[in-house]
């Protein structure tokens, strides 16, 4: 009996398996979605204009460029081929549309106006039309403000907030 057990098995081992082969494949996708972001400083900030100071005595003006992250000028990068647009509101402390630096502390205002783009054209409320055509992804674009002292001024600190949206 033993011997024939032994058999079997050493049948069962010595059986050859035969390789197959098969094959199958399966797909690789990716979705690449339109996109645009805005370049920030550490806090979120999109950047700061300082004009700096002016005496407040006899008039004057007083300009400067915004700066966000050590770049003069709002950086957006967009997905190529996407269009974009970029506009400013008018100001927390906008008269009647004019944009206006208020005193901390209160007690006065300063008319000021944003200029945009290489031209330097006024930024009102109007939009800023983009363009990312193909192989374009990144543009900066220079933003200035400017206020004319008309007469005396009282002095201190004078600011404003804009809030810029970029739609895309």
């Amino acid at each position: 009996m033993r011997r024939l057990l032994l058999l079997i098995l050493s049948v069962g081992l010595a059986v050859p398996a035969f390789a197959q082969d098969r094959r199958a494949a399966f797909r690789v996708s990716a979705v690449v979605a339109a996109g645009c972001t805005v370049s920030s400083d550490a806090a979120g900030s999109w950047g700061r204009i300082d004009m700096g100071s002016v005496a407040g005595v006899g008039g004057g003006t007083a300009s400067g460029s915004l700066v966000s992250g050590g770049v003069a000028g709002i950086v957006v990068g967009c997905t190529p081929e996407t269009s974009a647009s970029l506009t400013a509101d008018a100001g927390e402390n906008a008269v009647a549309g004019q944009r206006r630096l208020r005193r901390a502390g209160g007690g006065g205002t300063i008319a000021y106006q944003l200029r945009v783009g290489a031209g330097a054209d006024a930024w009102n409320l109007q939009a800023i039309a983009l363009a990312f055509p193909a192989g374009i992804s990144r543009r900066t674009l220079p933003v200035s403000a400017t206020t004319v002292l008309s007469g005396a001024v009282a002095a201190g600190a004078y600011s404003d907030t804009v809030r810029v949206t970029l739609t895309f």
